[in-house]
């Protein structure tokens, strides 16, 4: 089975064969004292399977150390990310994997490369992308385009349009044709007042490369 759930802001659960993925875990409905204007679909309470933790970087949007821990340790997930976001993660050292831009590896069957995220407020921005059963995942984490990007070459991309500090719909547009992956997925909108966007603004400029679908809060595609 190869799906993908959206749980809000940034965070994905994904499913790859046999193994379960979980970007940017975060429940908190104040995120950086902002308070969220959708609430997480993510309970991790409730969470029982999950192999991989990825953050994107060490905003508190991305990365929640009391969430990543609770399903780590529940889990036994194993935690990826750069060092600046692991440092704030209290789970054992033979849990974290720490990463940086051009790092290419695989765990648990999945293959997994690193690559550039441009951000100016937070110390070390990645993306990821994911490769297992047959299909690549680039998460872009929280991002500007960049020259790049059009380079990566993925099945699924899920892309920031918020604007602000990442991607506004237009930019996403632009940098999704260049890559034409099969399915873009927006995220990073409307989860605060200042990232307010019309996810069907990205989806309905993509043209007929690639099937731009705008999930729901809770709402699952199969690949």
């Amino acid at each position: 089975m190869r799906s993908i759930v959206y749980l809000g802001h940034s965070c994905f659960q994904v499913r790859l064969g046999n193994i379960v993925m979980l970007f940017n875990p975060a429940s908190a409905d104040l995120l950086g004292g902002k308070k969220r204007m959708q609430k997480s679909g993510l309970n991790p309470r409730t969470v029982r399977e999950c192999d991989l933790i990825f953050l994107s970087n060490e905003d508190p949007a991305n990365c929640e150390p009391d969430t990543v821990k609770e399903i780590s340790e529940r889990a036994f997930s194993s935690v990826v990310a750069p060092k600046p976001a692991l440092a704030k993660i209290g789970v054992s050292d033979r849990f974290k994997i720490d990463v940086r831009t051009g790092d290419k590896f695989s765990v648990k069957g999945i293959d997994i490369e690193v690559v550039k995220a441009v951000h100016p407020q937070v110390q070390y921005p990645v993306g990821y992308i994911v490769k297992g059963d047959g299909l690549t995942i680039y998460h872009a984490g929280d991002t500007y385009s960049f020259t790049d990007m059009a380079r990566i070459k993925c099945d699924v991309a899920l892309v920031p349009i918020g604007g602000g500090s990442v991607m506004d719909p237009f930019a996403a547009n632009s940098a999704v044709k260049e890559m034409r992956p099969k399915v873009a997925v927006p995220m990073c909108y409307n989860t605060f007042e200042t990232i307010q966007q019309d996810p069907n603004e990205f989806v309905n400029d993509l043209g007929g490369l690639t099937k731009g679908v705008a999930l729901k809060i809770g709402q699952e595609i199969r690949l």
